[in-house]
This record gives C-alpha cells, structure tokens and sequence, in this order.
C-alpha cells in the first residue's frame, strides 16, 4: 500500500512539475521547484521521497512577497493564520482593543526596510508575544508575556527588524521560537 501511494504521489509531483514548467514559471533549478512550492516539499518529505534520494528540501526559506491584508507564517512546522498591518494606520492600530486572540493566530506588521522598530502596548487588553524578524525572516528577538498594562514601555527597538510578528503570550515558549529560527511567510 505505501508503494502505491509513493508512486502515486510521484506521478502527481511529476505532472504538476509538467504543469509549471508548460506554463512558464520554472524555477531555474530542481531544488528552487521545491522552494517554491512548500506543499510539495512537505508531502515529499513525509512519505520520505527527498530523503530515500539523498536531498533534504528543510533548509528552502522562500517566502512570498506581502501582497494581501491575510497570510500564514510557519515557523519550526508550526503555522500561525495573521492579519497583516503593512500601513501607517493599521500599524498604529495593531491589537489594540481587542478582548481575545485565539491560539495560532496573530498580527504581522510588515515594514518598508529593515531598521530599528519600537512597540508599546497602548490599549492593549490582552498579554502578547512579539516575535522580531530581520529581512530574510530569522528570529532577531522575542519579546515573551508582555503584559498589557505596560505602556508607556516600549519593546524591540535594541535590533533592527523588518518584520514583526504578535501573538498569544507564551505562544513562543510554547512552540520553542528562538533568535536565529527561520520563518516562512506565504500569502493566503
């Protein structure tokens, strides 16, 4: 029965991997296919396709450019659904007022360049995690269970991010984020 599904699961890659290159959105390489197709590259890695062969896909660290206001981020095969704040306004607004945030989900405030970024937790009403990325998605700092009455203390100006992201407090102890974790942003 595994046989049958690896072969099929093979057929599959092989006829969408036709698909991509018919329709002219090759990438330049094999290894840059799996990259940009994470899906892939997981189920492949699952039923054990890349790693019978010799080739360990765990290290691609494509991400898709912020083109809409939803997307995921993964982070050490955890995956967080996040409203993204990429504007003046939004940014400002943030998490402020709200009474709940469910697990696995969150806030990405995104920035034109990576530089030195400062957060408070002004209206806020529930205790967050801010997770600090530089321009290529690694983990430059985590700000754990900030408490919602802080303000006017600000979080996250000591390095320089590009990315931010807020969730639940503890959620990074929870999933074991560190500094120097890689992260995968993907549009939904």
């Amino acid at each position: 029965m595994k046989q049958i599904l690896i072969i099929i699961v093979v057929i599959l890659l092989f006829i969408i991997s036709g698909l991509i290159f018919w329709a002219g959105l090759a990438p330049i390489s094999f290894n840059d296919f799996f990259s940009a197709y994470p899906e892939i590259t997981d189920t492949a890695n699952q039923i054990g396709i890349l790693k019978n062969k010799g080739v360990d896909s765990s290290d691609n660290t494509l991400s898709e450019p912020i083109l809409g206001t939803t997307g995921e981020i993964t982070i050490k095969g955890t995956t967080w659904s996040v409203e993204i704040a990429n504007n003046d306004a939004s940014r400002a607004q943030g998490l402020s007022n709200r009474k709940t945030l469910f697990n696995k989900k969150g806030m990405l405030f995104v920035f034109d360049k990576l530089a030195q970024q400062s957060f408070w937790m002004k209206d806020m009403l529930i205790p967050i995690d801010m997770i600090f990325f530089d321009d290529n998605w690694k983990i430059v700092l985590i700000e754990s269970d900030l408490d919602s009455n802080s303000f006017p203390n600000t979080y996250g100006g000591a390095v320089k991010s590009q990315y931010v992201l807020e969730t639940n407090a503890n959620e990074a102890n929870i999933y074991n984020l560190q500094v120097g974790d890689q992260a995968i942003f993907l549009n939904k």
